[in-house]
C-alpha cells in the first residue's frame, strides 16, 4: 500500500516577511505538500506509457522513474491547462544553506529548525505549445518520506535564490534559469530533486542528492 504523508511548515500557509522598518505586506509561503511513494525517490511508473503531449519530432521523453545525475537534462511531458509541451529540465546544482539566511522572515517553529537547500534549475520549452507563466514542476523528496514543492516568496524575490514561474512569454525553443528553495525539516534529509507533472509517460524523474 502506498503511503500518503502531508507536511505543512507554515501556519495558515504563509510566513510573514519583515523589513528593518516595518512588516511588509508580502510573505514567505510554503504550499502544502504530500507524498504517496513507497519511500523510494524514484516511484515506479504505471504501465501506461502514452504521453498527453504531442511530442515534437526529434524530442524523446526521459523514461519515468529515471535517476539523472546533477547537471544532466531530462525531458518530460508537461500538460498545463489547455497547453501541453515537452520540457527539458536540468538540475544544475543543489546546495545547502543556513536557516540564518532567512533572517528577516518570521518563521514558525518547524521552519525555524529546518535546513534550506538552493536548487539551480534550467528549463527549455521543446514545444509545441507556449507555457508562459506556468509553474516549474520541481519538487523535493526527503527521508520522511514526502515530496513537497519549493518555498514561494510573496512580494520581493528572495535575492539569494529567486524562484518564480516561467516568463509570461515562453514559446517553443525558449530557455529559462532559476533557483528554488527547498525547506527540509529537522531530522530529515533531502534525498532528491524531482520533476513531477500529470503526464503519465514521464514522471517522476529524479536527481539524487549525494
Amino acid at each position: 500500500m502506498s503511503r500518503r504523508t502531508t507536511r505543512r511548515t507554515t501556519r495558515g500557509g504563509a510566513l510573514t516577511a519583515l523589513s528593518l522598518a516595518a512588516v511588509l505586506a508580502g510573505g514567505l509561503a510554503l504550499a502544502g505538500c504530500s507524498g504517496d511513494d513507497k519511500g523510494d525517490d524514484t516511484a515506479k511508473a504505471a504501465p501506461e506509457t502514452t504521453s498527453a503531449v504531442d511530442v515534437p519530432e526529434g524530442v524523446t521523453l526521459t523514461e519515468a522513474g529515471t535517476k539523472v545525475a546533477l547537471g544532466k537534462p531530462a525531458t518530460v511531458g508537461y500538460p498545463v491547462g489547455e497547453a501541453a509541451s515537452a520540457i527539458t529540465v536540468t538540475v544544475a546544482s543543489v546546495k545547502p544553506g543556513k536557516i540564518a539566511d532567512l533572517d528577516g522572515y518570521v518563521l514558525d517553529p518547524a521552519s525555524a529548525t529546518s535546513t534550506p537547500y538552493y536548487v539551480q534549475v534550467q528549463v527549455r520549452n521543446d514545444g509545441p505549445d507556449p507555457l508562459g507563466g506556468a509553474a516549474v514542476p520541481v519538487y523535493g523528496f526527503d527521508s520522511t518520506p514526502a515530496y513537497f514543492p519549493p518555498t514561494t516568496f510573496a512580494g520581493e524575490a528572495f535575492k539569494p535564490c529567486p524562484g518564480g514561474a516561467l516568463p509570461k512569454a515562453f514559446d517553443a525553443g525558449a530557455t529559462w534559469k532559476g533557483c528554488f528553495v527547498l525547506l527540509v525539516p529537522k531530522g530529515a534529509t533531502l534525498q532528491s530533486v524531482q520533476v513531477r507533472t500529470s503526464d503519465p509517460a514521464s514522471t517522476p524523474v529524479s536527481w539524487p542528492v549525494a
